[in-house]
């Protein structure tokens, strides 16, 4: 897994999680319907580094380490202070 991730990957994870949370499977199809085909090369960034998963209706999906990663994170609904 890679940790290093930009700042605008970080965005589109926290909106997946935010997704996530809210009962929804985002697509790669779905998320660049709502935020522009430019959004593909950073979910495959993701894809790649370990940050997202794809099951097999095609959702995304965090994987187990950034679930933890994000779970400590109270800007995205993890742990309070």
């Amino acid at each position: 897994m890679d940790f290093n991730i930009t700042a605008e990957e970080e965005a589109l994870l926290i909106r997946v999680a935010a997704q996530l949370r809210a009962g929804h499977s985002p697509t790669d199809d779905s998320l660049a319907d709502e935020l522009g085909d430019e959004v593909r090369p950073r979910l495959q960034a993701l894809l790649y580094k370990g940050w997202l998963t794809v099951d097999a209706e095609r959702s995304l999906t965090l994987s187990r380490i950034a679930q933890a990663a994000l779970s400590s994170r109270r800007d995205v609904g993890g742990a309070e202070a």
